[in-house]
């Protein structure tokens, strides 16, 4: 059963003062810092100079627009990304799939699947250029190009083989009565309760939730989850510090 809600009620990881204001462990920065506006600042500066160049070389070709349109799409596709990942910061949901002997913080889908995008339009845009270039609608200098666009196709297309055979698959936080684990896209990091003591939120440029004791550490980033920064800081801190609110071994009748 998947369950959301737009904010936790505070337990532990915020005051009791009445007042909503948040403690200063899950205070986090403004959603857009001024490294993170430098981020989308250089990316769309060098997006606009990219589709502007293409445009300029596949005038008055069918293969050629084609190409273009995946250009765009695919960098669409990792301005969404990047644009959800900053304003996830803010988000004050929390999201969670409530499983046998476990509860599941999934990742977020959108980011995911625009990763995806991008991933695919690298693939099949020295495709639309080949045709063009074969059909003569390309110039021959567009060669360059071309060569270039086929080698980075070539570095992620093993990428988009591992996704297809299942190798990749969406994040999540995983919580248990024993341990908690974060599920990258393929890599996982896990620590039992008992080494952990305290939760917190890390500052920008590279928010996370940071779940450590004196021996163990798990990173969650925070712009790749489904729920906002704050209310899962404070759901993982309240299953911390109160062991019986966690889940039960066994699947429930």
């Amino acid at each position: 059963m998947v369950w959301r809600q737009s904010a936790m009620p505070s337990r532990s990881g915020t005051d009791h003062r009445g007042d909503g204001q948040q403690n200063a462990r899950f205070a986090i920065a403004p959603a857009v810092s001024f490294d993170v506006l430098k981020v989308h600042l250089v990316f769309f500066a060098a997006a606009g100079v990219t589709v502007l160049g293409f445009a300029v070389g596949t005038i008055g070709s069918t293969a050629g627009r084609v190409a273009l349109g995946i250009v765009c799409l695919g960098l669409a596709a990792i301005d969404v990304a990047l644009w959800r990942t900053t304003i996830a910061r803010r988000s004050r949901e929390l999201v969670i799939d409530e499983r046998d002997g476990e509860l599941w913080a999934p990742g977020s889908r959108l980011v995911a699947s625009m990763f995806l995008i991008a991933l695919v339009s690298t693939i099949a845009y020295p495709i639309a250029f080949l045709v063009g270039i074969l059909r003569g609608e390309l110039t021959t200098g567009s060669a360059a190009a071309f060569t270039m666009s086929l080698l980075v196709a070539v570095i992620c297309l093993p990428v988009l083989i591992m996704v297809a055979m299942g190798m990749y698959r969406l994040n999540g936080l995983v919580l248990t009565r024993d341990a908690i684990t974060y599920r990258g896209y393929r890599r996982e990091w896990s620590a039992n309760w008992a080494e952990l003591d305290r939760v917190e939120i890390t500052p920008e440029p590279r928010v996370a939730i940071r779940v450590s004791g004196a021996d163990a550490e798990i990173r969650v980033p925070a712009g790749l989850m489904a729920s906002g920064p704050v209310p899962l800081a404070e759901y993982v801190d309240d299953l911390l510090r109160h062991p019986n609110r966690r889940p039960s071994k066994l699947p429930t009748n």
